[in-house]
């Protein structure tokens, strides 16, 4: 190694020890491990420095209760101390250090998962601890993982509107068969009752790939949006209705020519009374409409009129719709 690669990798330490001490005080900020995340991930050799300086920090703060060292020095004016437990301290320390960087490479820091609930009746933002800021539709639940190199969502139930924060680390989200990747986007997605996913791009650019029996991949332009099927197939990208998007964050449900099973998933998210549909027959309906979220009797005012759809209470307390017969 040159005297300028030495000088280097000893500037890198430098600036690694000086994080772990920093992380490590009491009074250290958000704003102050974010950049330290943003640092980090900048360049596979800081985290081989941070995790060094980090390990001989957390070895230093056990240097006085060693035990090995206590009687060391009890035993320096009665006998000569020895090379060899030295080199092997030393051997030892190597090999955790070598470990310790290869879990923290092989995990990304084993980050912890947080888990964000939206079990109102309303739409709720939320920012995350990444920066980036999420609309939770109402019943809507997703799992956030933010470590060292890369940042991951699983959304597990619902509706999603998220504005990624920008950063050097790519962003990951799973959403059922589905695994959308991007950097600094805004895109909803939408897992519906029947398995299948709704996505749209608002803006930025996002790639997505589905797993099943006819997995593929596709990428999303900037007001497009896609189906993924059950199977994994992904339908062609169509235009993005633009209002249609802009109106659920608001608390307002717009349809457009949509799918009876699906005005009725999205309307329940909205009351503690659901919808259910009795008569098979209604499911090919196709309604057009915009209703504030929540609000039933105008959607079933709307049902009755255009398809003489009338509601009854069932014993369990959901409104059942039927057609005319």
């Amino acid at each position: 190694m040159s005297g300028r690669d030495a000088a280097a990798g000893d500037a890198l330490f430098a600036r690694a020890a000086a994080w772990v001490a920093r992380l490590d005080a009491a009074d250290c900020t958000r704003a102050e491990r974010a950049a330290f995340e943003e640092w980090l991930a900048a360049d596979p050799a800081r985290v081989h420095a941070w995790a060094e300086a980090e390990r001989l920090h957390a070895r230093a703060a056990t240097l006085r209760d060693d035990p090995w060292l206590r009687a060391g020095a009890r035993a320096v004016v009665r006998r000569p101390l020895y090379r060899r437990p030295l080199f092997g301290l030393a051997a030892a320390a190597a090999l955790c250090l070598a470990v310790g960087t290869g879990w923290v490479l092989a995990t990304d820091g084993s980050p912890t998962p947080h888990t964000y609930v939206n079990s109102g009746l309303a739409p709720q933002r939320q920012v995350l601890g990444d920066g980036s800021v999420v609309v939770l539709d109402a019943r809507t639940t997703l799992t956030a993982r933010f470590g060292w190199r890369r940042r991951g969502i699983e959304l597990q139930h619902g509706r999603m509107q998220l504005q990624v924060a920008a950063s050097s680390r790519p962003m990951r989200v799973q959403a059922g068969n589905s695994v959308l990747r991007d950097i600094g986007t805004t895109f909803q997605v939408e897992l519906l009752d029947d398995g299948h996913i709704d996505i749209a791009l608002l803006e930025g650019a996002l790639e997505i790939d589905s797993q099943g029996t006819q997995g593929m991949h596709a990428t999303l332009r900037p007001g497009q949006q896609l189906r993924v099927l059950r199977s994994g197939r992904i339908e062609p990208a169509r235009a993005l209705v633009q209002p249609q998007a802009e109106a659920w964050p608001q608390g307002r449900l717009l349809f457009d020519a949509t799918p009876l099973p699906v005005v009725i998933a999205r309307m329940n998210r909205y009351t503690t009374t659901p919808l259910v549909i009795g008569d098979p027959a209604l499911a090919p309906l196709a309604v057009s409409g915009s209703f504030a979220a929540g609000d039933q009797a105008a959607l079933l005012s709307a049902l009755e009129l255009g398809w003489s759809v009338s509601a009854r209470t069932r014993a369990d307390g959901a409104l059942e719709l039927r057609g005319e017969r």
